[in-house]
């Protein structure tokens, strides 16, 4: 059963959407969904309706749907983006993940299908994780290479190991400008230069294909926030797609 939800839940929810401008459901494009045996969902459609292949993880003590708020014009340009819940409680409203990869890719998968968009077995996906979030993508990237295809890490919360990202067809990094932008405009150099290494034959000619990455600044935020978020998520996935 697929719910519409009030903007005003979100504002309850996180101090970030209190920074939004209050736009009507409709507007928004964002809906909360029931997942068989897992924590609610959310999603914002795309334009035409396709089936959503971007999922977004959140940090430790979040709220996805909140975040998803953020940047509804670029998931919807993007073809739609599916949010899910940390497995863990925090406080009331906000939740953490469990550092467990496979139990995340499953309920990754069971979102999908959920929303009405299961994934084939070689459908590729578009990751995004914040903090908490961009850590276990790292982790997912690793370990199911041929699913999660194209990256986008904010705000790590430590250093990506470029070597992990060998496969991807994309990466963007990204951060607040008064986060870490050091570690994730490094992390963008790291992984184009790991990946032009791992693709050179022995004797020095290129082979294979390098992996693009490139790296996005949120302007005057903190971590954990948003700052434009429809104009820095959109060049995000404008250059991944």
């Amino acid at each position: 059963m697929t719910r519409l939800v009030d903007v005003a839940l979100a504002v309850q929810l996180s101090p970030m959407a209190k920074r939004l401008t209050v736009m009507s459901p409709a507007q928004l494009y964002g809906l909360l969904f029931d997942v068989p045996g897992d924590l609610v969902a959310s999603v914002v459609r795309g334009k035409r309706r396709a089936a959503p292949r971007t999922i977004f993880l959140p940090g430790l003590c979040s709220n996805a749907y909140a975040y998803l708020l953020g940047f509804p014009e670029a998931a919807k340009e993007q073809g739609g983006v599916v949010a899910i819940e940390g497995d863990q409680p925090c406080v009331p409203g906000f939740r953490s993940f469990s550092w467990d990869a496979p139990k995340l890719h499953r309920r990754i998968e069971a979102a999908f299908a959920a929303a009405g968009s299961a994934l084939g077995d070689d459908e590729r996906v578009t990751l995004v994780g914040y903090s908490q979030g961009a850590a276990l993508a790292e982790q997912l990237v690793q370990r199911w290479p041929r699913r999660y295809t194209r990256i986008v890490l904010i705000g790590a919360p430590t250093d990506p190991n470029p070597a992990h990202f060998r496969a991807a067809e994309g990466v963007v990094t990204m951060s607040c400008s008064l986060d870490v932008p050091w570690r994730m405009k490094e992390a963008a150099r790291g992984i184009e230069r790991a990946s032009g290494n791992a693709n050179r034959s022995a004797n020095g000619s290129a082979s294979g294909n390098k992996v693009r990455s490139t790296y996005v600044e949120m302007p005057g935020c903190t971590h954990g926030n948003l700052a434009r978020g429809d104009e820095t998520l959109g060049a995000a996935f404008a250059f991944l797609r």
